[in-house]
Order: structure tokens, then sequence, then C-alpha cells
């Protein structure tokens, strides 16, 4: 009988060697850190609002219930996007395990199932770790809780591995990459922002109003307005009408329309609001533009 027992040894995939911080923050809309980086991973998930977020030397956004890693030696900082407060949960971790490459350079958004575990596994990690000085817990020394309850600290090293396998099952995620700013005539804009300017100009000689372009998105008018807002002051519709003048520039100098023509070709109600947008965007109507054209 003892000759058919068969004794089957564990297959670990995450062995969490060294908790280094574990920290939830309440930070101001206008928190800025500066920066920096060390040799293990961290992992950082805003619970409420939005925060701007450095990997190496692209920023990009991280949104509520969103998580992401730093892996080590990559460069990250963290600053509140100056209209909401936001909340931030953040745990530092030695793992040396191969599966760890799984999660770099991505971002998750958590499922009700992951949430949970999460906030089992900071419940149990609070109970028996604390920071030297909770109101400057960015990579400050951890103490450890005189009272903590039975098993605590066995208990935060198996959530968190069980966190991470359940977390590497989770199929959907984005890339950092996908959330990077990217350059606009010489401006750093997150793609959110370029995404925007996109629709617009490809709609130039179209109609366009903001929620024809949240549809489009799939975006709320109040989330574009928000994030358009952080790029450039005057709104979408400003920016839009910028687009159509800076058009309606090149089809004067060309000579091939009138004026009456090219307000019908870019969608103005009427010339007189061709006229009216005109002046707006260049302190001068698209008559004596034409005519400051003809002196040249």
């Amino acid at each position: 009988m003892q000759n058919n027992i068969v004794k089957h040894s564990f297959d670990t995939v995450f062995e969490i060697e060294k908790l280094i911080t574990i920290f939830y923050m309440e930070m101001s809309k206008d928190f800025c850190y500066e920066g920096e980086q060390h040799d293990f991973w961290e992992m950082v998930y805003i619970d409420k609002g939005e925060m701007l977020c450095t990997a190496d030397k692209s920023q990009f956004v991280l949104k509520s219930g969103e998580l992401t890693f730093h892996q080590p030696n990559e460069f990250h900082n963290l600053s509140g996007d100056r209209r909401v407060a936001p909340n931030v949960s953040i745990l530092t971790f030695e793992c040396h395990s191969p599966e760890m490459q799984h999660f770099a350079g991505k971002i998750f958004r958590l499922n009700a199932e992951e949430r949970s575990l999460l906030a089992m596994l900071f419940e149990e990690g609070l109970s028996c770790f604390r920071m030297a000085d909770p109101h400057d817990p960015l990579l400050q020394r951890m103490e450890l809780v005189g009272d903590a309850p039975f098993g605590s600290q066995q208990l935060t090293k198996n959530l968190l591995e069980i966190f991470l396998v359940k977390l590497h099952r989770h199929k959907e995620s984005l890339t950092k990459q996908s959330r990077f700013n990217v350059q606009v005539n010489g401006i750093a804009v997150p793609m959110e922002v370029k995404e925007i300017l996109d629709v617009l100009e490809a709609n130039i000689y179209g109609r366009l109003t903001v929620a024809d372009i949240a549809r489009v998105l799939g975006k709320s008018e109040s989330t574009l307005k928000e994030r358009f807002a952080l790029y450039r002051s005057g709104g979408i519709i400003h920016h839009y009408n910028s687009l159509k003048i800076k058009e309606a520039k090149r089809l004067i100098r060309e000579g091939r329309y009138n004026l009456a023509q090219i307000a019908d070709l870019l969608r103005f109600d009427t010339p007189q609001y061709f006229s009216k947008c005109f002046k707006d965007h260049t302190r001068m109507t698209p008559s004596e533009y034409k005519r400051s054209i003809l002196r040249n």
C-alpha cells in the first residue's frame, strides 16, 4: 500500500523574497514626486482619481481602478492631475521569479475579484507593517507592528503571491506605451488628447460637435473637455475652428475659390459667421487677409 503513495511538490511561479514598503496614501491634486529608481518591483494602484506616471522618460495617465508595475531599475514618478485628489496604494517588493516580466510595461484594470483580493492584501499587510513616517512613506523605512495578528506576515506574503497569480491570468491589459504622451507641434500631449486632435483634423471639411467626437471615441463629453483643457485653453470647438481658419488661409492664398465658397467648403453656417471666426483667430477679416496677400 505504501508503494502506491505519490507525494507531489508544489510548482511555485511567484516567490516573494522581501517586502520593502506597503502603504495607502490620500494625496492632494497638486501632489508631485521628483521620482526614483531602485532594484526591486513597485506596484501602484489608483483607488480614486487619476495620476500622471513616468516610466523612464515617458509619461502616461493611470486612471481610477487601474494598476501598473515599475520593474527594477526603471525610473518612475507620480504627480496629481490638478483636478481630483487621488488615493493611491503602493507596494514594493523583491521577486526574482521569471514570470514577473509578464507585468512589465502593462496597465491592468482590476475586476471585482482582483480588487477584493488587493483590499485583503493591504488590510493584512498594514496590520503587521507600518511606515516610520506615515506622512512621507515614499521609500521610507518600514517597521513591524508589535501586536500584529498571528501569521499576518506569512498571510501578507501568500496574498501577494495569490494576487500575482490571479493578475497573470488576467487576459486584458493595456501597454504603458499606448498611454504615453506624444509630440504635437512640439508640445507633449496625452494620447487621449492626440485622439481628439486626429478626429478634428480628419474633419476640417466637415461639421462636428463635442457630442459627435465623444461618440466617435466612445467617451463622455465631460471627459473629453477635461482632457482637452489640460492641453489648451479655449475648448475643443475653438481649436476646431482654428484648424478650419488655418485651412481657409491656405485656400485664400491659392485663389481658387471666393470667400463665400470657402465658408461653404469648410461648413461654416454663414459667411458672416465665417468672417467672425476668422477675425477672432487672426484679428482681421477674410477680405483684409486677402488684401494683405495681394500687397505682398
